[in-house]
């Protein structure tokens, strides 16, 4: 199960343009809870669900589940800086049945999109991954990165994440909505 949840991650974060990277983009201070996020919602162009249930003070759990039914389980949280809001998604730990040894090189991954709303329905843009690809490249020195099976993996600390997506805040792109699912 932990192995899905990670290859959901990263298949969610290619394919929605969210930003793959070893730390969150938030720390405590940058906590908020907004309770408009909770409910099942469906993307408008897809068939995959997002279900957000309140975990903690200012925390969600998110279970994704893409159009073919598979699951992630997700700690998520929303953070609120440079007058933005983004949504941190980290992969929960499942139960798995192997050993430690392998446990051991799965790696999971921070993800993140830009908040454009919560309300009177959740709408959510990813940044866009070919922009930063080129411009890493271009400006190595930019943002600490390393490539892994061809997709950039970001390493920088928090607070040089949290700085280089409010900088480039305009690259957030390709926003998509999130309408309740009706029973």
């Amino acid at each position: 199960m932990k192995r899905t949840a990670v290859l959901v991650s990263f298949a969610l974060a290619m394919a929605l343009g969210c930003v793959p990277t070893l730390n969150p983009v938030y720390t405590e201070k940058d906590l908020s809870f907004d309770p408009a996020l909770v409910g099942h919602w469906t993307q408008t162009d897809a068939s995959a669900t997002w279900t957000f249930t309140k975990s903690g003070e200012k925390e969600y759990e998110l279970v994704y589940t893409d159009d073919r039914g598979r699951s992630g389980r997700f700690a998520a949280r929303l953070a609120n800086g440079g007058g933005v809001r983004l949504l941190d998604l980290y992969p929960v730990k499942e139960d798995v049945q192997s050993n430690e040894f392998y446990k051991f090189h799965l790696m999971p991954i921070h993800t993140a999109y830009l908040v454009r709303q919560t309300s009177p329905h959740p709408q959510l843009a990813g940044f866009d991954l070919k922009w930063l690809d080129t411009y890493l490249t271009q400006h190595p020195d930019a943002l600490a990165n390393s490539m892994h099976n061809g997709q950039r993996l970001i390493t920088a600390s928090t607070d040089d994440v949290q700085a280089f997506l409010l900088e480039h805040q305009d690259q957030f792109k390709g926003s998509f909505d999130l309408v309740p699912v009706e029973n």
